[in-house]
């Protein structure tokens, strides 16, 4: 045999390299490299690679034997190409038709059971239909603030505090522990503040408006977080204040997006001139703020704010900070101790117990933490990193019940092919051939149900988007990231729907061939305990349902100890509205709709921080802390509390100013037996004053119901603890009418202040927005896992009543009426759900008492959900049945005794 062209390349160079002690045993490629050449490549091809492959090899082991075996490995996966495989028996000509046979068959019997195919396809779709809009969801919440390049070094520092009523989680943190900390600990690269102190106004020439999605922080947040500046620098201001503009504000004020240099007048430091401009913060952030003060130096402030800030008590700012690479920030944690003594007076240490939270954590990572006080607006809601993993099981959870009505289906269809497949075995087909022939056909019933859930979602999106509260594109689906989720959920789907039938079909012999359904009695305990799982999780879902939206109905509509319905909430916003209060609310109250206007330094469901005062008895005690409220005369009325004894105040300003209104909790944590007319010391940072409580109100919700009430004091608006900030107007009818009457009296006292309105209503509501769209979600989860339940009992009711047709109609002879035919159908199918409801309530009602005990008032966990998940489960499911159940009922027992 003639030697091939890699031997005589062979021979040739070690003839050449003789001379240099280079010998074939000393120079041999790796063998595993060469093996999988000769593997894959084709055999026309080979000679000619594998030569200049050795070629190559044998140059480069002259100078160095390991970069030769680098290079010879390299150059066979280099090789590893389309064009030169060698032609596999995949594809020959003999399994291109069975294939084609195969799916010639399985499109034959889709048109002549097309019923069971549709219950399959359909039920795949619906739950890749949930489980996909599921992964775009939580895509989505998981990657918050994850546009940011530094984001494994960006971290806030959140304070906790253990005060009275518990321990506390603070955003905002002294002012000095961000420069403490860079000064002591070489790990941290930089620091930065960023604060927010309410609403402001932004004006240029004759355009002016209100904001409050905006800003204020130090140069070195820029270096921290990511925002895409188009022109300017914002690290680089020549005065102690700029600010840094979105190119949308810059459209707005100015009519370009040019507009560095130019000035944005009447803000919060008067005229302030623009030193960059950046691009609209993305959809997924956090903070998306209009602008950005930028805060050189804190040297123009007041004396009072400069103290504020460099105090240990104060609560200025977050304070954000970037680590160095590799860093680790717990490493500070551990020195923690020492550094509070070093730079913390000792009567101040216990306001300052810090800890690090990541920048990608704070959108599922802030349950628990006060966002309200000088804290920037949040774009969005924070999330919860628990629903978002429970809420990702859901999804599953309806994908698997469609997988097991297919498992369950499918066996069925399998068990009713015993003539095809026991040909097809006396024709030579192996096991192994009635698998892959099972195989194919469950993939192409997977592929199907897949393309009809694209549809659905394409039909569905807008709808999902608004349940959900999301602002995506739908091409999140189909993104880099996502894709392998879709191949992922297809082809476990596909593995375990194919693979139960399969087994089943594989195990007929030849002696059954004759024998029509020989295996129809086989693997009904597998199909029940699958039918059991489905049902179990249908009620959990439709009891968890139903926990979520008795709890938002409960909160909803709970006596809040207030009417907050018809009440108009306008901000004050400026000196000059204060010092009118009197004239605004007078010239609110001659409109025929308003009922009354009243003013208030905070209102029941405060967006903003509600701030505290301590109530003592004497000046040694301990005093309580109680939310403070500081109101004029008409306030109880305008919003219908209700006076448990004593009276209000009068409305004499001099008399008022020395009185309070204490709520009943108040005065059960002072143990006053009868408080009116008992006199209280109300402290505040700035002074303390003896008061005397002329009155006490009923409870009332100022938060949401996820926190108890605690004590209140109500002083006169002309108190020391807060100035008045809010007008609250109470409204008969056609608020459209009132709102304009309410801007043309703001106009005409503060002209240059913009009306800022809120409907009461419409906030407290906020509380709970979250909440009802993931009930909604969850419930709508819940109906289409019912429905593919029910899809799948109707298949194997099906498939019952064909394996009792004959025995029916021998019933129906000696007597059966049609409620035994039924009784005896669907028996079978009651046990296995009242089974499910033991099952699935104790589940339930473990992990959603979980859920409930977040809310300081809640429903109880009532028996009648358990009852109400069994009956909505029993309806849907055995009518779907009944029909059949009764037309074979029905119909002539001689036909039905012939039957087979």
């Amino acid at each position: 045999m003639p030697p091939t062209i890699s031997e005589l390349v062979f021979i040739n160079e070690s003839l050449k390299y003789n001379s240099q002690a280079f010998s074939m045993a000393e120079a041999q490629p790796p063998k595993w490299a060469l093996k999988f050449l000769r593997w894959y490549c084709r055999e026309e091809y080979l000679d000619e690679i594998e030569g200049d492959i050795f070629e190559f090899f044998y140059r480069r082991s002259k100078t160095s034997k390991r970069s030769a075996n680098l290079f010879f490995v390299w150059n066979v996966f280099r090789s590893f190409r389309l064009i030169n495989f060698k032609k596999t028996q995949l594809f020959n000509n003999w399994t291109m038709n069975l294939f084609k046979n195969y799916t010639k068959i399985y499109f034959r019997r889709l048109r002549r059971e097309y019923g069971h195919y549709l219950v399959n396809i359909f039920g795949l779709a619906l739950g890749f239909t949930v489980l996909f809009f599921i992964l775009m969801y939580v895509y989505d919440e998981q990657n918050f603030d994850a546009h940011h390049s530094k984001k494994e070094r960006a971290f806030r520092v959140v304070n906790k505090v253990e005060e009275e009523d518990g321990v506390h989680h603070y955003l905002s943190v002294p002012g000095p522990l961000g420069e403490a900390l860079k000064q002591e600990f070489p790990i941290i690269e930089e620091t930065a503040h960023l604060t927010y102190t309410g609403s402001q106004v932004m004006a240029s020439g004759d355009r002016r408006f209100a904001d409050r999605d905006w800003a204020m922080a130090t140069p070195e947040l820029f270096k921290i977080l990511d925002f895409e500046i188009v022109s300017g620098d914002p690290t680089n201001s020549k005065n102690p204040v700029g600010m840094v503009i979105t190119e949308e504000l810059a459209m707005r004020l100015f009519d370009t997006k040019d507009a560095v240099g130019k000035v944005i007048e009447e803000t919060n430091f008067d005229n302030v001139e623009v030193i960059a401009v950046m691009k609209d913060m993305p959809r997924n952030s956090s903070y998306r703020f209009n602008n950005i003060y930028v805060l050189s130096s804190y040297d123009h402030l007041s004396e009072g704010w400069k103290n504020y800030i460099q105090s240990w008590s104060g609560r200025f700012a977050q304070t954000w900070v970037l680590f160095k690479e590799g860093a680790d920030p717990s490493s500070i944690l551990e020195f923690k101790e020492e550094f509070v003594e070093k730079y913390v007076s000792e009567e101040e240490r216990e306001l300052v117990d810090f800890y690090f939270q990541n920048v990608t954590d704070m959108h599922l990572g802030s349950t628990g933490i006060e966002t309200g006080g000088m804290n920037p607006r949040l774009s969005i809601p924070y999330s919860d990193r628990e629903f978002v993993s429970v809420i990702l099981l859901l999804g599953i959870l309806v994908v698997f019940i469609a997988t097991l009505n297919y498992v369950n289906l499918s066996s069925v269809q399998a068990l009713k092919r015993t003539l095809e497949a026991s040909m097809r075995k006396i024709n030579g087909a192996n096991n192994r051939n009635l698998i892959i022939q099972l195989f194919y056909e469950t993939f192409l019933t997977v592929l199907i149900g897949y393309v009809v859930s694209t549809i659905l979602i394409l039909v569905l999106f807008p709808i999902f988007l608004q349940i959900a509260n999301k602002s995506f594109e739908l091409s999140l689906l189909y993104s880099i990231d996502l894709i392998p989720y879709h191949i992922l959920v297809v082809s476990i789907v596909w593995v375990l729907s194919a693979m139960v039938p399969a087994l089943y079909y594989s195990r007929l012999k030849r002696s059954l061939l004759v024998l029509k359904n020989a295996f129809s009695g086989k693997g009904d305990k597998l199909r029940k305990v699958l039918v059991g799982v489905q049902y179990a999780l249908s009620i959990f879902l439709i009891i968890g349902s139903m926990v979520i939206y008795r709890q938002l109905d409960y909160i909803q509509n709970k006596d809040l100890g207030f009417n907050n319905e018809q009440l108009i909430v306008l901000d004050i916003n400026s000196g000059s509205a204060r010092s009118s209060f009197k004239e605004i609310i007078q010239g609110i109250k001659t409109h025929a709709n308003v009922v009354n206007a009243s003013t208030s330094s905070r209102v029941p469901g405060e967006w903003k921080n509600i701030p505290k005062a301590n109530l003592s008895m004497t000046l040694t005690n301990q005093p309580i802390e109680a939310s403070h409220y500081g109101v004029d005369h008409r306030w109880l009325d305008t919003y219908q509390m209700k006076l448990k004894e004593g009276q209000n105040f009068t409305g004499a300003d001099k008399t008022d100013s020395l009185s309070i209104i204490i709520n009943s909790s108040t005065a059960d944590m002072l143990e006053l037996e009868n408080p009116v007319g008992e006199s209280i010391w109300v402290m505040s940072n700035r002074d303390s004053v003896r008061m005397k409580v002329i009155g006490i109100i009923e409870d009332f919700h100022y938060e949401s119901l996820y926190q108890p009430i605690g004590p209140v004091v109500i002083t006169s608006w002309n108190n020391h603890v807060r100035s008045i900030d809010y007008f609250t107007i109470r409204y008969a009818q056609n608020p459209k009418q009132t709102l304009e009457h309410i801007e043309q009296v703001n106009a005409t006292f503060d002209p240059g202040t913009p009306a800022e309105i809120n409907f009461l209503d419409d906030q407290w509501n906020r509380f709970y927005k979250s909440e009802e769209s993931r009930a909604t979600i969850i419930l709508i989860a819940s109906i289409i896992s019912i429905l593919i339940s029910a899809f799948g009992l109707f298949g194997l009711i099906n498939f019952t009543m064909e394996r009792k047709t004959k025995e029916i109609g021998i019933r129906k002879v000696v007597g059966a009426s049609i409620g035994n035919i039924i009784t005896l159908v669907l028996r079978d199918y009651l046990v296995l759900l009242l089974i499910s409801l033991l099952i699935a309530a104790p589940v339930s009602w473990y992990l959603f008492s979980d859920w409930l005990s977040d809310f300081a008032y809640r429903i109880n966990f009532s028996a009648d959900l358990f009852f109400i998940a069994f009956a909505l489960v029993l309806i849907i499911s055995f009518t779907t049945a009944l029909a059949r159940i009764l037309k074979i009922a029905k119909s002539n027992p001689v036909k039905a005794i012939r039957y087979e």
